[in-house]
Order: structure tokens, then C-alpha cells, then sequence
């Protein structure tokens, strides 16, 4: 035989090479025209954040006390190092028509050349040695951030300075001055754009369906907080009254608690975009917005964990309710199984019993023997087919619960106990749940436990259907009636109405919609209205939504059929 020669890719023959590859590039190759869109939207950016910045510069040297350029190249690089020829040139383009620095372009090139690679070589620490992710929330990934970046600031700030310093550019003396001053502005920078990166990132992964309302009413609240602190700044007659800033504390943390890590990092940028306007619309040195910074630091840090923490219990709140209702399909389905193997349980042995005597029967047919040994088999087989029905009738008594417990039933106060369960699940997904009851109800003798189980079935697919509208607006009514000696229990809902593909077989079991439903419940709920002898039967409901009707007489059933 001719060997099979099988070329494989250069990169499955060299994992170490892919490997290093997808580190350096990221998930954006530069082959790919959102590489340079990137690159050049980043610039744009930059430049527009170093002119925002360069207010409080050091003296000439391009050291500002916040810088929200660096905090954005951090956050690129921790894309792929292979857009780092846009932070070098970013950097260089800012120093050279921004900042206007009192430095020969050498030094520029120099400093700025130093200034990537520590910034590079930050963004591959976080990125590989830390698993930081831009993209990611968790309370890991912030700590991470708010550890790990002061730190990377602060060696980023002796490698910058000690450039100049042995360029001949910054003075001994003025060596530790710029050292606090730059990090003071890249890590407050880094602090306060990185998170508002990961924010932006978090709002556009959301579908706008699933933002809930009451964010509206938790922004209104935050800005009206920050707007008011910053009128009492700037109205103070004392401008170094610096707990001026500390009620800022309150919109922070009312922001965290309500909406968690990504709108309280949107939140803190916000803060710091107007700490800057109000110190610059009063006159504030370098020094008095050193300490606001100082405190901006602190705020942002109190902010961010609040927000990391907050949003880590949403996450494991929302990772619990699935996994309850995991149990629960999972206990359905358990269920299920056991009834299938009492079936076959009970009915296999008979079945074979029954076959054995048919067997039996037929060759003593074709023998030609018609004596009594033939009758005997055949009672025999009559008796196992007996015993299988009695099985079967054991089942499906187990099945609907046994015999009725029939007793005088409050359909009133049955209907307030359910919408009373159901109220907090409704509630929370935006469903508001009405009784209509116009006229006193007379008890009705019914199985409570039973009819309890029927509308607790409605109602919850009620709320289901109405949560599903997109306007947030779901409603769910259930009204009682009289009429005659007959009590009818309708339950409306405003959602999408009964899908045309099984309308005409919703009563049947194993027929549902739902991703994790078995199509049990409303089989079984009409299963057990008819043994009150009642009805059970739905509705279109214009101009959108369901009805479904349970009608049961007053005196119940008859007592032989209960």
C-alpha cells in the first residue's frame, strides 16, 4: 500500500507557536479590518483624552495628575499586544501636539518607547499570569484590577521618570514630585476607564428586553446625587473644604447596591469626568486636586467592590434559581420514570402469564383436545388479564391522587392564597396579578388539595405568557362568577396567546411549548376538573392572550363517582 501523507497546519504541528500567537494578537488579527478600525478609533480617543487631561500637568514634563489615555492603552493591550505601534505612536503624537512637552523628540521617542513596553508588559501579566478579562465582571477579575494595577502603576512610573531623569530631562529634585504625580494620574486613570471600558462592553452584551425598568429611577437618583455634591463644590466659599466630596460616597454606593459592578464603574467615570470640570471651574491647584484624586481613589475602590460584590450575588442568586429548577425537571422527570417502571412492573408478569396460557391454548386446539384442561387455560388467561386491569386501576388511582377528599371549598379565599404565592415570582417579572370577585361565591365541595393544584397550574402559565410581552407591562386576572349552581374560575393573561401548532391538542399530555416543560400540567388539570364532574376549556383573548375556564358545580360531584 501507497503511505498516506497527511499535511498538517503549521500550527497544529507547532502548538507552542499558536499558543504564542493567539497571546500576542488577541481575538483581532492584524489581517483583519477590525484591527485597524481599532487602531484608529483608539487614537482618536487617546488624543481626545489628552487634551481632556492636560490641565494639571507637572511643570512641562507631560505628567498629568489624571490620565485617562493610559488607562485606555492598558485596556487595548489587554486586547493584543499587537496594537501596541498605536500606543507608541498615540503616546508620541500627544507628547508632540498636545501636552507640547519641553523635551527633544529623542527623549519624546525614548520615554514614550519605555512607557509601551511597561505598559505591554502589564497588560501580558494581567492577561496571561492573572486571567484578567475586559469583558469579565467577576468579583475575581476587579480584585485583580484594583491589586495588580496600582502596582504595575507604580513601577510604570519609576521606569518613565528615570528615563527622563537620565535623558537630562527632570531634575534630583524633581524626581519623587513626578514619580507621585504620575501615579497618582495612571492609576486613578487606569481605575476609572478600565471599568467604564468593561461597562460599555457589559451594555451592548445586553438585550435592551431584559434591562429593567427601575434602572431609570436608580440612574435619576445617582446624578441627581452627584449634581447636587458638585453645586455644594462649587458654591463653597472655602475651596479646600475636601469633605465637600465625601457625600459622594452616597450616589456611589446607591448605584453599586441598586445595579451592580457595571453601572457603578460607569458611575465613577461619570464622577471623575465632573471633578475635573467643577475643580477647573473654581480655580483648584495642583495640590487641592492631588487630594481630590486621592480620594477619587478611594471612592473608585469602595465603588468597584461594592459593585463586584453585588453583582457576584445577582450571578449566584441567578446560577441558584437554575439550578433549582434543574431538580425540579430533573424530579419531574424522575417521577415520570418511576410511574413508567411501575408499569411495566405490574403489567409484565401478568402479560407473561397470559401468553404462557394462550400458547397453552392453542396447541391444545391444534391437537384437537376440546376437554376441560382448554377451558381451564382460558379462565386461567381471563384471570391474568383481570389482574392486569386491577394493576393498572391501582396506578392510576396513585396517578390522580386516590379517592376525592371532597369538602366545603372557599374558591375566594383559595384564589387570594394563590395570587398571594405567586406574587413575588409575578412581581419580579414584571406581571401584575388582579381577583375580579363582584359578587359573594358560595362554597363549592371539591378535592381543595386537588383544585388548588388546577388554578396554582393556571396561574403560574398565566404568569409565564405575560412575562414574555416586551413592553414590561404583563398582566394576569382571575375572575369568579356564579352562575346557577355552577362556579366558573377564569384565568386571563396577556401574553402571546396559544401557539396554532398544538391549539387544537393543548389538553393532550406531553403537548407544551416551554424549553423544560413535560405537558403534564394542563392534561392533569383537566383530568381532575372532570372528576368533579366539571369542565375545563380555553379561550382566545383579544387583542392578545389566553383564557383558560374552570367551571365546577356547587354541590360537586357524585359521591359513588368521588
Amino acid at each position: 500500500m501507497t503511505p498516506i501523507n497527511i499535511q498538517s497546519h503549521p500550527w497544529e504541528r507547532q502548538p507552542a507557536v499558536a499558543s504564542w500567537s493567539a497571546w500576542f494578537f488577541g481575538k483581532t488579527p492584524p489581517s483583519s479590518l477590525t484591527f485597524w478600525l481599532a487602531g484608529i478609533g483608539f487614537l482618536a480617543v487617546y488624543l481626545a483624552c489628552s487634551m481632556l487631561a492636560n490641565s494639571y500637568q507637572l511643570d512641562g514634563f507631560g505628567i498629568t495628575l489624571w490620565s485617562p489615555d493610559n488607562g485606555l492603552s492598558l485596556a487595548l493591550l489587554t486586547e493584543g499586544l499587537a496594537f501596541a505601534p498605536f500606543v507608541f505612536l498615540g503616546s508620541v503624537l500627544a507628547d508632540t501636539f498636545i501636552t507640547n512637552v519641553d523635551h527633544s523628540i529623542f527623549v519624546i521617542f525614548t520615554a514614550e518607547l519605555v512607557l509601551t513596553g511597561c505598559y505591554a508588559a502589564l497588560a501580558a501579566v494581567l492577561r496571561q499570569k492573572l486571567n484578567f478579562n475586559l469583558r469579565n465582571v467577576r468579583l475575581a477579575n476587579v480584585l485583580t484590577l484594583l491589586i495588580f494595577v496600582p502596582a504595575g502603576a507604580a513601577l510604570t512610573s519609576f521606569s518613565y521618570c528615570g528615563t527622563l531623569y537620565f535623558c537630562g530631562s527632570l531634575p534630583a529634585d524633581q524626581f519623587f514630585v513626578a514619580v507621585r504625580h504620575f501615579w497618582v494620574g495612571d492609576t486613578v486613570g487606569m481605575i476609572t476607564v478600565i471599568p467604564a471600558v468593561t461597562s460599555l462592553f457589559a451594555f451592548w452584551s445586553t438585550p435592551a428586553t431584559s434591562r429593567s425598568s427601575y434602572a431609570i429611577v436608580s440612574w435619576i437618583v445617582f446624578l441627581l446625587g452627584s449634581c447636587l455634591t458638585f453645586a455644594i463644590l462649587i458654591g463653597s466659599a472655602e475651596i479646600k473644604q475636601y469633605h465637600i466630596f465625601y457625600p459622594l460616597f452616597l450616589p456611589i454606593i446607591w448605584i453599586g447596591m441598586r445595579e451592580g459592578y457595571a453601572a457603578v464603574a460607569a458611575g465613577l467615570f461619570l464622577i471623575q469626568l465632573g471633578l475635573v470640570g467643577a475643580t477647573l471651574y473654581i480655580g483648584s491647584d495642583a495640590n487641592d486636586f492631588h487630594i481630590f484624586q486621592t480620594l477619587m481613589l478611594v471612592l473608585s475602590i469602595t465603588g468597584l467592590l461594592l459593585g463586584a460584590v453585588t453583582s457576584e450575588r445577582r450571578l449566584a442568586t441567578h446560577l441558584l434559581a437554575e439550578q433549582q429548577a434543574e431538580l425540579a425537571r430533573m424530579s419531574a422527570y424522575a417521577k415520570a420514570g418511576a410511574m413508567g417502571m411501575a408499569f411495566a412492573h405490574e403489567l409484565s408478569q401478568p402479560l407473561s402469564t397470559v401468553a404462557a396460557y394462550l400458547h397453552a391454548a392453542r396447541r391444545l386446539l391444534q391437537s384437537g383436545d376440546h376437554s376441560a384442561k382448554l377451558t381451564d387455560t382460558l379462565n386461567k388467561a381471563e384471570a391474568e388479564i383481570r389482574r392486569t386491569r386491577e394493576a393498572m386501576e391501582r396506578i392510576r388511582e396513585f396517578i390522580s391522587n386516590g379517592k376525592l377528599d371532597l369538602q366545603a371549598l372557599d374558591l375566594t379565599a383559595l384564589t387570594r392564597k394563590i395570587t398571594m404565592l405567586c406574587g413575588e415570582d409575578a412581581a419580579a417579572r414584571s406581571v401584575q396579578v388582579e381577583i375580579e370577585c363582584n359578587r359573594p361565591i358560595p362554597p363549592v365541595m371539591a378535592d381543595r388539595l386537588q383544585i388548588e393544584q388546577v388554578l396554582n397550574n393556571l396561574v403560574i402559565n398565566a404568569i409565564d405568557a405575560a412575562s414574555e410581552r416586551a413592553d414590561g407591562r404583563g398582566h394576569v386576572l382571575i375572575r369568579l362568577t356564579a352562575r346557577g349552581n355552577r362556579i366558573l374560575m377564569e384565568v386571563e393573561d396577556n401574553g402571546g396567546g396559544v401557539s396554532p401548532d398544538i391549539a387544537n391538542r393543548i389538553f393532550e399530555a406531553y403537548q407544551t411549548t416551554k424549553p423544560r416543560g413535560m405537558g403534564l400540567g394542563l392534561h392533569l388539570s383537566q383530568r381532575i376538573v372532570q372528576r368533579h364532574a366539571g369542565r375545563l376549556w380555553w379561550e382566545a383573548d383579544r387583542p392578545s392572550g389566553t383564557r383558560f375556564v374552570v367551571e365546577l358545580p356547587v354541590d360537586g360531584p357524585d359521591r359513588n363517582d368521588a
